[in-house]
């Protein structure tokens, strides 16, 4: 078969001799055609580009899209203010960037900007420059990529022409900007990717393209959160210690626990804390209550921590919701039934 072409079209390969693709029925070039240039071998340059390459146009791109948008709604802000006009503002932000991307893959460049600063640009797969209508085609079909928690993205690690699944939807191809139709038409199959590169490169586009980022924000910000919140509900432990040492030693000298409160031991206000509104003692338990710069899901919340004995006189101290252990007699009977710091909030040692 010689040499052989590929499709512009499918990309299989064929006899220099055909006339029409034996895959798809695609009409070929003309032997020895300007179309048909020289053919390429599988160890020489291919013409698509590389998914870095593509990566680092996709950033620019995004932030001259972000400048669009923005600029678009600061123009409506100061010329139409509140008038109904500023609706079209909006509509023209959300246009921005399949306007700005439509018309410059299907201008004579072929490229947006951030594909112009990295030497590639956007052709059908035949290699010719696109029109408008498949452009727009192209930028919508980014959507289903989008949805595909970037694995759509990843297909131009893996696939023979390098294509994502938008390319792939649009019928186009991202190639080095001085390459020729006939040097895309001619080039073989991209070499399948090892699986050590391809695998953890998929990995990292399903994790860090803004979908994906995404759902990562919305599992770690809740989780940052609550632990945020827990360490607040903390503070309001270390802060009782000198209320139980107190407590401790009443109950010790004899004291019945029903007597025990904030009055009775002389204790002064709390010191002063983040988070902690207030701790008190009353009938020998101890009652923190949040407040101050505490998250508002334990503002106004108290956590009760009670005290018990065992028969050889030791004080127990019992936090929260938590069971009181064994042989433990309790200064307050079902005293969990008090704290409302919610389950979630408490340290392990506090709840059930």
């Amino acid at each position: 078969m010689g040499d052989g072409m590929y499709c512009g079209n499918c990309g299989a390969s064929n006899a220099e001799t055909t006339k029409f693709c034996v895959k798809c029925g695609a009409e070929m070039p003309a032997p020895g055609s300007a179309a048909a240039g020289a053919p390429a071998t599988a160890s020489g340059p291919l013409p698509y580009a590389g998914f870095w390459r593509r990566f680092a146009a996709y950033v620019i791109d995004y932030f001259v899209i972000a400048g669009i948008g923005a600029a678009c709604l600061a123009v409506s802000a100061l010329a139409f203010g509140k008038s109904p006009l500023v609706v079209l503002a909006y509509v023209l932000a959300l246009c921005g960037g399949w306007l700005y991307s439509a018309l410059m893959w299907s201008s004579s460049s072929q490229a947006t900007i951030g594909k112009l600063a990295l030497g590639i640009k956007v052709t059908s797969l035949g290699g010719e420059r696109i029109g408008f209508g498949q452009a727009t085609g192209r930028y919508f079909a980014q959507i289903p990529t989008w949805f595909t928690l970037g694995i759509g993205y990843a297909l131009a690690v893996l696939t023979s022409r390098r294509q994502a699944l938008h390319d792939m939807i649009a019928g186009t191809l991202v190639v080095r900007s001085g390459v020729t139709p006939g040097e895309i038409a001619a080039s073989p199959p991209a070499k399948s990717q090892p699986w050590w590169i391809a695998v953890p490169l998929s990995i990292a586009i399903v994790l860090l393209n803004p979908m994906g980022i995404g759902i990562l924000a919305a599992i770690a910000i809740p989780a940052y959160q609550s632990y945020t919140i827990r360490a607040q509900v903390a503070e309001g432990l270390v802060n009782s210690g000198d209320y139980k040492a107190a407590v401790a030693a009443a109950i010790a000298d004899g004291t019945a626990t029903a007597d025990i409160s904030s009055e009775s031991l002389h204790l002064t206000a709390p010191p002063e804390a983040r988070y902690v509104a207030d701790i008190k003692v009353v009938r020998s338990a101890i009652v923190v209550e949040y407040g101050r710069m505490a998250n508002k899901a334990i503002a106004g919340k108290v956590l009760v921590i009670t005290p018990g004995t065992t028969e050889g006189g030791a004080v127990v101290w019992v936090c929260g919701t938590k069971a009181p252990p064994d042989g433990v007699t309790m200064a307050i009977r079902n005293a969990a039934r008090y704290t409302s710091v919610p389950a979630q909030y408490l340290p392990l040692a506090c709840h059930a």
